[in-house]
């Protein structure tokens, strides 16, 4: 088996390839309908962070979409770190933290939407490449945001709190962002006028030194970062809030910023075309921004040396 001299390798079912070498069924539902679900992990110093709570996630997810997952939770786990060593073991790579993103499909079978036309187990893949590709640009320059026209999915919908791979909503949001050319992602609100989420991020904002973020039912996935983000901010003193808000919140801040897994905690320093705050990273934000890197870090740091 050769290396990927690119760094990137794909699990399909419990086999390394490199990606040329990876196919999907035609028919396989999740590239008929989007019938699938994801989780994106990343590694600190090699190991994958949060593993235990994103396939959680995931499971969560399945019960949402109805999905009955034919592998148990520690085979994911398993070819996922499994993947991460192969990366970690290509050419120049040794030192890499590594982008781990699992999709799970409900199987492959005939056209239709009964479950009677399914005629495998779900179905898995899994994609992990060198982090270093999708960190962004340096913190101090921060995003460049837009609050698009096109609602988030409502919850009786296609509820965001399952993580699927039917992306198209996003998808669009972002593209209607970036058509204004000043833009490098959006943000939706629901169609009751409130923020919800970013396209791949959670949301929050700062004013009078209050952090507040919108609450899980406006329609938002639980983003993990979110998660321990708050946690973090009580701890360190921060008082935060989860409530419902109108975008000009966001234009009244005196910081915003987005929480995700790949980017951690990063400032938003223009919306919509305009300076947010002083057009830099808030106090708030870096205060934050320092306390959840180093606790991530030594979590996995507590992890290693418990195994």
């Amino acid at each position: 088996m050769q290396h990927n001299t690119d760094g990137m390798w794909v699990n399909i079912g419990g086999r390394l390839m490199e990606p040329a070498a990876a196919s999907v069924p035609v028919l396989d539902r999740g590239f008929l309908y989007g019938d699938s679900l994801y989780e994106v992990a990343r590694t600190y110093g090699g190991a994958l962070f949060l593993l235990d709570e994103h396939l959680e996630r995931m499971e969560g997810s399945a019960r949402l979409a109805r999905m009955v997952l034919s592998q148990r939770r520690e085979e994911y786990a398993q070819e996922m770190i499994r993947t991460v060593e192969a990366v970690r073991k290509s050419p120049g790579r040794g030192n890499s933290d590594v982008y781990c993103r699992i999709i799970v499909t409900r199987g492959t079978g005939k056209i239709g939407f009964s479950l009677k036309n399914v005629e495998t187990p779900t179905q898995y893949a899994i994609i992990a490449e060198p982090i270093d590709r999708f960190l962004p640009p340096d913190f101090e320059k921060g995003s460049s945001l837009r609050i698009v026209e096109r609602f988030r999915n409502d919850r009786r919908a296609l509820d965001p709190a399952m993580k699927s791979g039917n992306y198209l909503n996003s998808l669009l949001a972002y593209l209607e962002a970036v058509a204004s050319g000043d833009a490098d992602d959006a943000i939706l609100c629901n169609a009751q006028g409130f923020v919800t989420e970013g396209t791949t991020f959670n949301v929050g904002y700062v004013r009078r030194g209050i952090l507040a973020t919108p609450p899980l039912d406006s329609g938002i996935l639980e983003g993990l970062t979110r998660r321990h983000l708050l946690r973090i901010a009580r701890e360190l003193g921060i008082e935060t809030r989860e409530v419902d808000f109108p975008k000009e919140r966001l234009h009244e801040a005196d910081e915003v910023f987005t929480a995700s897994t790949l980017k951690e905690i990063y400032p938003v320093t223009r919306l919509d075309g305009r300076p947010v705050g002083n057009g830099k990273a808030g106090p708030v934000t870096r205060r934050l921004a320092k306390a959840f890197s180093a606790w991530a870090r030594a979590s996995v740091g507590r992890a290693a040396g418990a195994a």
